[in-house]
């Protein structure tokens, strides 16, 4: 009976440590490329990037990874939630089509505040040049 019990007590332990804690997702930069490509997004490379730099190469463990969102889209004070990271794509999708009227992609993203960091723009030209 003792057993019994305390092998309950260690699977509460684990369950109560892992409550409310979403796996992170495994993803490649090529699964999200082709992702992108397939939700035919502009400028997927520079997309791309964005998803990098966002997750810090998917590899993030306190971010909007957690909440499926490759982008860091916010929604009053906190990350959206998606089902999955190509739901997180697909609103990219939607988000582009909605709000880019044309011109310099980079020059877009300034002027719409996707980021608070100044070097935002910048860093993802890194990462573009490290030919993604």
């Amino acid at each position: 009976m003792e057993k019994i019990a305390l092998l309950f007590l260690l699977g509460v332990s684990v369950m109560l440590l892992t409550l409310g804690a979403s796996p992170i997702p495994t993803i490649t930069k090529e699964d999200v490329r082709k992702e992108i490509i397939k939700n035919k997004i502009l400028f997927p490379e520079i997309v791309l990037a964005q998803s990098i730099l966002e997750t810090g190469w998917y590899k993030c463990k306190n971010c909007s990874l957690r909440k499926n969102n490759i982008f860091g889209f916010w929604y009053k004070g906190a990350y959206i939630e998606y089902s999955s990271w190509q739901e997180s794509v697909s609103y990219y999708a939607r988000w582009q089509s909605r709000h880019y009227d044309g011109g310099d992609y980079y020059e877009f993203l300034k002027k719409v505040g996707y980021a608070e960091d100044p070097e935002y723009c910048n860093k993802l030209k890194i990462i573009v040049n490290e030919k993604l």
